[in-house]
């Protein structure tokens, strides 16, 4: 859904910034920010009263009998590595015994899975298969081309 937004301190609308000529400079006190509806990473500059807004055009998951049933409770989503473009970590999740694939944003039309087991990932490829435990799990899809996945077991 689209919407409005502002920066507020310490939760609390004392002290508020918008953009009420909408050029990303904020005033105290200005205009709702609108945004259309997505995910994005949102960058405030308390010292030069400045906000940077990047879409995020998908957030990535695991899904399958290894973790949720494929899709029955929402996917494990990963955080982005933003000190790494197009990087996602999965911390201490827990696996079952089963299989799984990566999609973006909860929804099939983007997956990705292994056809070969090799760490190298397919648009809609084969389920990985999964030994119970908890892992770390790291999706790489910096290179559109030849995106690879890796994970550490605890």
């Amino acid at each position: 859904m689209d919407g409005e937004f502002k920066i507020r301190k310490n939760n609390d609308w004392g002290l508020n910034y918008g953009d009420t000529g909408g050029d990303g400079s904020l005033e105290e006190g200005g205009s709702n920010i609108a945004v259309t509806a997505g995910n994005y990473q949102i960058t405030f500059n308390e010292n030069d009263h400045t906000v940077e807004i990047i879409a995020i055009p998908n957030i990535w998951g695991v899904v399958g009998s290894a973790y949720n049933d494929w899709g029955a409770t929402p996917d494990a989503q990963f955080d982005r590595d933003w000190k790494n473009e197009g990087v996602w970590i999965l911390k201490n999740v827990t696996l079952l015994a089963g299989e799984f694939k990566f999609r973006a944003d909860n929804d099939w039309a983007n997956n990705y899975g292994d056809n070969d087991a090799n760490g190298s990932l397919e648009s809609g490829g084969t389920n990985i298969v999964a030994a119970a435990g908890v892992y770390t799990i790291t999706l790489d899809l910096s290179n559109p081309d030849s995106p690879t996945w890796s994970s550490v077991k605890y």
